[in-house]
């Protein structure tokens, strides 16, 4: 039986106190010293970093936020000059505002986007999603009928999230993200969704990959749901294990994202996020991570095994013991334990010969 944690939610107008001494740090060096100001890696360190600090409505001091303020005033030249990046522009503009930064920057950029039709040039309904999101946290309302009722429908396919799919992973996270307005708006999740979250979060446990667990953790409490105490308590405990330390990296392929979205998810919970006390100047983000790969381990088995794949944990877990290290053998077992839905889950990420039954999959009005 799986455990789970439950929190109070925490009231939607609360903003928590940055930790004294550090933030203002933290954020000059992301601003300026890890990438070249405007690049694309500069635009997504940045954005994920205020954009985090603004979903936990985290009250940044007034100095901390110098070092954006010529960035700030650049925005309509380069929002002419790179409209590719509006979305990214937007965003930026959207969680300085909402971090204390004085102007109306986000209401005009948000505006001219609007009158421009931008939204149109969108490829798919994901950025469309962020589109409208970001306009109406700036005062524009743009109608696009149908596109909830699309979004409910990639979320409606749980199988597909039992699988290793980066791209799957992040859309169904930020079409959630985005549909709840970052846990602003209240935002729930039908049977297959839930089951779509579950199994997601069962790949990201047995990986043992905390960057993807804490996001799907974050998006259940987007959604009123309960949080796993195994997840919880794994990302927590990755996240006391980071180490900021100064310098510059080799070419800052760091873990400053898994960094980023664990302190997000602590804070989520009501823990005290970005509480270090960063170092001046430039500075990486350190995780020593295990040599082992339970997720990559458990499909070379699986592979193995042909047509004698089954969709039963047990009867898999005796057939591929043989070639599975100990410590994927514990990861597995873990999480049959302790998560949601993860014989839903095995059923289709053991990939069962066609002979044999097929997974169990959660239908609308199933």
């Amino acid at each position: 039986m799986s455990n789970v944690v439950r929190f109070a939610a925490a009231a939607r107008s609360s903003r928590v106190p940055a930790p004294q001494g550090g933030l203002a740090a933290l954020l000059a060096a992301v601003a300026t010293g890890r990438r070249r100001e405007g690049d694309a890696f500069w635009l997504k360190e940045n954005a994920e970093l205020l954009g985090i600090l603004a979903a936990l409505r985290v009250v940044v001091p007034a100095e901390a936020l110098v070092a954006y303020a010529p960035f700030h005033d650049s925005l309509p030249e380069r929002m002419a000059f790179h409209p590719q990046y509006y979305r990214m522009l937007l965003g930026l503009a959207v969680a300085l505002r909402d971090l204390g930064q004085p102007g109306d920057m986000a209401e005009r950029l948000a505006a001219s986007v609007a009158a421009g039709g931008w939204i149109d040039s969108e490829v798919n309904d994901l950025q469309r999603a962020e589109s409208r999101y970001l306009l109406a946290r700036s005062g524009q309302r743009i109608e696009l009928p149908g596109l909830d009722d699309r979004l409910r429908g990639f979320m409606a396919r749980p199988e597909t999230f039992a699988l290793p799919n980066p791209r799957a992973a992040y859309d169904l996270l930020h079409a959630i993200f985005y549909l709840s307005e970052y846990g602003r708006r209240p935002f729930s999740l039908d049977e297959n969704a839930r089951a779509a979250l579950d199994n997601l979060g069962n790949l990201a446990c047995l990986d043992g990959d905390g960057d993807l667990l804490a996001e799907v953790c974050i998006a259940l409490r987007y959604c009123g749901e309960d949080l796993p105490a195994l997840w919880q308590d794994m990302v927590v405990a990755e996240a006391q294990a980071f180490r900021v330390e100064p310098g510059y990296g080799a070419d800052y392929s760091d873990s400053y994202h898994n960094y980023l979205v664990n302190q997000w998810l602590i804070g989520t919970i009501g823990i005290t996020a970005f509480g270090d006390r960063f170092p001046a100047g430039p500075m990486t983000f350190k995780l020593i991570r295990s040599p082992v790969a339970p997720l990559r381990e458990w499909s070379q088995a699986l592979l193995t095994l042909g047509e004698r794949r089954r969709a039963d944990y047990a009867v898999m877990r005796a057939a591929c013991a043989p070639r599975l290290s100990p410590a994927a053998l514990a990861a597995a077992d873990r999480a049959a334990e302790a998560s949601p839905g993860f014989e839903r889950f095995f059923a289709t990420f053991a990939r069962p010969a066609a002979a044999s039954p097929g997974p169990v999959l959660l239908r609308r009005g199933a």
